[in-house]
Order: structure tokens, then sequence, then C-alpha cells
């Protein structure tokens, strides 16, 4: 099982080893600068041709002679901080054929589930899946947002932060299954599916956009069109959900906003505004205006990720990661309005959701916590209510390690603590 792991060493000289190490053993730059038999001049990964003083730089005996002694190989390490186990982000569910699927940024996977999974809270049971994606053909690197095609039988994730795609798989798909890529722009978090409009939608954040592909778009293929500019007043926008009845796209906005990001020539500076829920019509491009925006303090919006919309209800339901609750709305809200109600609370099991969605025909909500749950709740669920079953990919009680992205890592000499951000 490939798992991510953060090698507790001594750090620093790891890094001599492996970078300097490897690109100035003793002589190195000496040989790369001599002409190889045939007459041609060696340029090795030692040399700069921009700045040609540091090709002969020399290391000192001292530095040489510590090189010499790190070891190599198969070393194992010290000790490693890992969590072994999948960790929820998205979810998308399908009432018509019985499905549930949820992303994993941990171990890199998407999981499907029958859409009747999930046992008490009272139960000690890991929840059995149906399928688990996972494995170097998948294309999955940082799984994120999750859409299901009824008519095709398909699931689709994004791609977030180093996997700039979109994956897409059968729903029998499992194990190390070819995914069919589709390239898009850094920062793809959200996405949702249109059939009328034959069309999926992809929430890019740090372009401020909306971008809109083919259904079964694949490679390097172009979108059919995207919103994106002032008008929009998009902002870091998250969680995409399409309401095809209707015609409206929602999206969650976390506010933070750019336009250096896709304007070169902008030098005004960044901005930070409300966090905001906002909907577009179905057919908008370009620099198109909402038609709605739910924007103020009465919303209790903080970083809202994940986002459904139940058409028959006409609800609307926004995961909140950082306050461990989700908001329930009229799917016609607009302004500065107060939700209708919230789920919060230690008999929920909701901590840190991400992802939210909607089987009306079973009068259900499910909601996934970046961790090791994922919570099915009744429909009219309110305040601090227990779910009526829980999908658990761990243990009870297991903690999550938190880890999404680690990147680098650092020590804090003073409180004696590892800083990973993620």
């Amino acid at each position: 099982m490939k798992i991510i792991r953060l090698i507790i060493v001594g750090v620093a000289i790891a890094m001599l080893a492996v970078g300097i190490g490897s690109r100035f053993q003793p002589g190195a730059a000496t040989a790369a600068s001599k002409a190889d038999k045939s007459g041609d001049e060696v340029t090795g990964p030692s040399m700069s041709p921009v700045n040609p003083e540091v090709n002969d730089l020399k290391l000192s005996d001292k530095f040489e002679a510590a090189l010499t002694r790190i070891p190599g190989g198969e070393v194992a390490p010290c000790r490693g901080l890992e969590d072994p186990y999948p960790e929820f982000n998205g979810i998308a569910v399908d009432p018509q054929n019985g499905i549930a699927v949820l992303s994993d940024t941990n171990l890199k996977s998407a999981l499907v589930y029958d859409i009747n999974a999930g046992e008490p809270a009272s139960s000690n049971a890991i929840t059995p899946y149906k399928g688990w994606i996972k494995g170097p053909a998948t294309y999955l690197s940082f799984a994120a947002g999750v859409a299901l095609d009824p008519v095709r039988h398909e699931l689709y994730t994004t791609e977030n932060d180093i996997g700039d795609d979109v994956a897409a798989f059968p729903y029998t798909a499992n194990g190390d299954y070819k995914s069919r890529a589709l390239a898009v722009p850094h920062g793809a978090y959200g996405i949702a599916l249109s059939q009328k409009h034959h069309q999926m939608a992809v929430a890019i954040q740090h372009n401020a956009q909306l971008i809109f592909y083919r259904l079964q778009a694949h490679g390097a293929e172009l979108p059919v069109r995207s919103i994106r500019g002032l008008k929009t007043k998009l902002a870091d926008p998250h969680g995409v959900a399409w309401d095809d009845k209707d015609d409206e796209i929602f999206v969650t906005n976390y506010g933070n906003w750019s336009r250096g990001y896709w304007d070169a020539d902008y030098t005004g500076g960044g901005h930070y505004y409300p966090p905001s829920v906002e909907v577009f019509s179905g057919d908008a491009k370009n620099d198109a205006p909402p038609l709605r925006i739910i924007q103020g303090d009465k919303t209790q919006l903080d970083w809202p990720t994940g986002i459904a919309v139940d058409n028959i209800h006409n609800l609307m339901a926004v995961a909140q990661e950082p306050t461990n609750e989700v908001l329930i709305f009229k799917r016609t809200d607009d302004g500065d309005v107060a939700p209708m109600r919230t789920l919060a609370g230690p008999l929920t099991h909701i901590v840190h959701p991400m992802g939210v969605a909607f089987d009306p025909a079973r009068n259900e909500l499910w909601v996934a916590n970046f961790g090791h749950e994922a919570e099915v709740f009744d429909l009219n669920a309110s305040g601090n209510a227990a779910p009526k079953r829980i999908i658990r990919n761990a243990p009870p009680g297991t903690p999550a390690a938190g880890f999404g992205n680690p990147m680098a890592i650092a020590y804090d000499s003073k409180r004696d603590v590892l800083l990973v951000p993620n």
C-alpha cells in the first residue's frame, strides 16, 4: 500500500546527500567540464549554463569527508508519521444506480460504496466497499471533488494541488484502473455535471474561474466556455453543484481573490472578501454576474467547501470544514440570510466536513469528513442529531493524521514540534 510518509531523519544532511552529494562528487565539476572522446563538451547536471562561476566551486575536504560517511541504499527511517487509512474528502451519490463515491486525499484514491452502506454509530465495523480505485494508472494524486454520471455510469474526480487533471472511471473500476484523464488548469477542486448541457463544470481556485468541458472530454481537449471576471465575484471557488431542473449552477467561495492570477498586467494586489455561495445561470459564460449571492454575517458561512442541491425538496447543503457543521438553506435563498437549520454537535460525528450530497429518493443527506468517517442523516435532521448510519474506513477512534499533501517540513526548536504544511 502506497502511503504518505514523513521520514524524520537528519533532514539537512539528507538533503545534502541526495541533492548536493549527487551533483558534487569529488572531481565531478572538473570531469563534467572536460571533453569526451568524441570531442564534444560534456555537460552534466552540475554545470550551470546561466552562472558559469559556480561550475568551479570546490567543496571543502571536511564536507566531502562527511558526504562519504552518509549511508545510501535501502536505509530504514528512524521513525515515521503516517495514516494507513483513507481520509475522505469529496462525495457524490447516484440514487438511480445505488452507489456513493468518496474521494481520498491521503492514499490518493476513490472508494465506491453501495448507497445503503453503513452501520449504526455503535458499531465497530469497517464499512465494506464495492471498489477501491488507487494506483499510478489512475492519475489520482490529490483526489478532491467528485461527480457522477448516472447515464453513462461514470465517476469523475478532480485533482487539486499537484494533479491538475480530471480523472474519469466506470462505476465498476477497481484497483489500479487506468483513468480517462483530462488536463485542466492548476487548482481544480469542485466538479458538477449537466445532462442538459452535456458538460462538466470545474471550479479553479486560484484563477477564480468556472471552466466547462464536454462530458467525456480527455487529454488536452479545450474547454467549451468559462465564467471569469470582475462581474462574476468569484473568489477562491471550491464546491460546485449543478441543478439541471432549474438550470442553475451553485458555487461556494472562500473569499480569497487576486486578479493577478489570471491577468499578468494587474498590479493592484489581492483582497479578502466575505465567504459566499453564488448562483449562476446554467448557460452563463465570460464575465457574467451571478443570479443570486448568499453572503453576510447572518449566513454563518466560513470556508464553505462542499455544496449539494436538492431540487425536489428545494434545499441546499453547505459543508463548513473549520466550524464542524453543515448549513441547510433554501435553494432559492439570496442575500444575507440565515440558514434554515444547522447540523452540528458531538452526536452528529461531523468533524471537518468537506463534502455533502443529497439522496432525495431516500430522503437522506450524506456528509464526508476529512478523516475516517462519513455520515448519513435523515433529510430533516437538525442540530445535534445522530446519523442514521456511519461509513467507516478505519476502526472507531482511529486518529486521522490530517495529511493532505505534505510538501515540506520544519522543526520548531522552542516548542519541540514538527511543522508540516499541507
